[in-house]
């Protein structure tokens, strides 16, 4: 039976953008042994290749901007969903003024910051152009992303934007991001979508069943824990995202070795979480 593991990127394997090689190196095994790997990320296509290229991580397919994308491993486009006409710059309009704020919106090709109150770069979201409000208009938008630092501010935010565009939108959580995204659109459902393509009529592994692990840490991993045969998370996720898992794993090496078992002629030896996740 075909085995994949479905990852996100920020905090699970990726750390200040970078990937550990122990863990690059158990990826690389993974996909050596004929499985696939696909990276389950909030990130756009673009600033996934700008994360992703430069450490040599190769992968099969990636279920990006939080399941709004679906693109193969060459980062081209293969399904795409946007936000109706006109409504990112309607939220984007909304949020002005907020203190402790900067929002982005992303199309296809670029990740644009449209206001910015921290001034500072975060490291999950480096790379952007700037954008006036009034330049939305000549673009179609797949998402918002805002990083918002104050727990406060980040609950009435979700409860401003459910409440007027909630049959529209999703609005979910990454560590101290939260992600507009259209209505459906969740990283779970991108992951769904993948899996039909894959053993539907018009799949390239018609027919197959595939095994499915999930790898993630945040709130807005849970989704696609749900759609995971074994969802497995690191042993520092928040109570939510362990109590939707089967297991929690301290790197993307532990869960592969866990599956494949070690490389002959290696020992490994007890890590504890809490050293895992200061080393």
């Amino acid at each position: 039976m075909p085995q994949l593991i479905a990852t996100d990127l920020d905090g699970t394997i990726l750390f200040d953008r970078k990937v550990a090689p122990a863990d690059l190196d158990a990826m690389r095994r993974w996909r050596a042994a004929g499985n696939l790997l696909v990276v389950d990320t909030g990130k756009s296509v673009f600033a996934t290749r700008d994360t992703l290229e430069p450490v040599g991580l190769a992968f099969d397919y990636a279920v990006a901007f939080t399941g709004a994308v679906l693109a193969d491993g060459d980062y081209r486009v293969l399904a795409s969903r946007f936000l109706p006409d006109g409504l990112a710059h309607e939220i984007v309009m909304s949020l002005r003024g907020i203190d402790g704020l900067t929002v982005f919106a992303t199309t296809l090709e670029t990740d644009y910051v449209v206001e910015d109150t921290y001034h500072e770069v975060s490291p999950i979201l480096q790379v952007f152009v700037p954008m006036e409000p009034e330049e939305m208009t000549e673009h179609r938008f797949i998402g918002v992303p805002m990083r918002v630092r104050d727990d406060d501010v980040r609950r009435r935010i979700v409860e401003r934007l459910t409440e007027r565009w909630g049959e529209a939108i999703e609005v979910v959580r990454n560590q101290e991001f939260l992600d507009v995204i259209p209505a459906g659109a969740t990283k779970g459902a991108g992951l769904a979508d993948l899996l039909a393509r894959l053993t539907g009529s018009d799949g390239s592994r018609s027919g197959e069943s595939i095994e499915t692990w999930s790898f993630g840490d945040s709130w807005n991993d849970i989704s696609m824990h749900t759609v995971a045969d074994h969802p497995v998370a690191l042993p520092w996720s928040p109570k939510e995202v362990v109590a939707a898992c089967e297991s929690t794993a301290g790197s993307m090496a532990e869960l592969v070795e866990s599956v494949l078992g070690p490389r002959r002629g290696r020992t490994t030896a007890t890590t504890t979480a809490g050293e895992k996740r200061n080393r």
